[in-house]
C-alpha cells in the first residue's frame, strides 16, 4: 500500500513538472514570435538627441537604410565597431546610423567625438532616457545591431560585434 501511494505521488509530481515546463516553453516561444513580429518593421520609439531634442520614427528619412546600434562607451567591441564604421564612412552614403545608449549624454558625446562620428550627416547619437530600447528592440546584449532596409523592414539582427564590412555585405545582399 505504501509503495502504491509513493508511486502515485511521484507520478503526479512528474506530470505536474512536465506540464509546468511545457507551459513555460510554449509561453517563451509565443513571446519570441511576438517580439520577432514587432521588429519586422521599425518599432515606435522616442529617444533624445545629444541636444536633448526628441527623436522618433518621424525623424527617419525615407529611402535610407536605418541601422540601430545599441552600445556602451566602455565596451571594447562597441569601440572597435565605431572605429570600423568611421574607417568606412565613404561606403555608407545611403545609410542612417543611430547609435543608442542609456549612458549619460556627456559620456555619449565623448564617445562620438573620440571616434570622430559626431559631425557626420548620416550618424545620430541618441540617449535612451527612459531605458526603453532594450525592451522595445529586444536588446539583451551590447553591442546589438539592427539593420532596416529603405522600407524600414528588418533585414538583420545581430548580437555582438559586427564590423563595417559585415554591415556592407548585408546591405549589398538586400539591395
Amino acid at each position: 500500500m505504501r509503495k502504491k501511494t509513493i508511486l502515485i505521488v511521484v507520478t503526479i509530481t512528474i506530470l505536474g513538472l512536465l506540464s509546468y515546463l511545457g507551459y513555460n516553453i510554449i509561453s517563451k516561444t509565443k513571446e519570441k514570435n511576438q517580439i520577432a513580429k514587432q521588429l519586422e518593421i521599425v518599432p515606435e520609439f522616442e529617444f533624445l538627441t545629444l541636444e536633448q531634442q526628441p527623436f522618433n520614427n518621424a525623424n527617419l528619412k525615407p529611402k535610407l537604410n536605418a541601422i540601430f546600434i545599441y552600445f556602451n562607451s566602455e565596451c571594447d567591441s562597441c569601440q572597435h565597431e565605431a572605429q570600423s564604421i568611421n574607417d568606412n564612412l565613404e561606403n555608407f552614403k545611403n545609410v542612417k546610423f543611430l547609435f543608442v545608449s542609456r549612458e549619460p549624454i556627456e559620456t555619449i558625446q565623448q564617445f562620438s567625438e573620440k571616434y570622430k562620428l559626431n559631425n557626420q550627416q548620416n550618424i545620430t547619437f541618441l540617449y535612451d532616457n527612459l531605458d526603453m530600447f532594450s525592451s522595445r528592440f529586444d536588446a539583451n546584449s551590447i553591442p546589438y545591431l539592427l539593420i532596416y532596409n529603405k522600407n524600414q523592414k528588418l533585414i538583420k539582427k545581430h548580437k555582438g560585434q559586427f564590423n563595417a564590412k559585415g554591415i556592407l555585405r548585408v546591405l549589398q545582399q538586400n539591395d
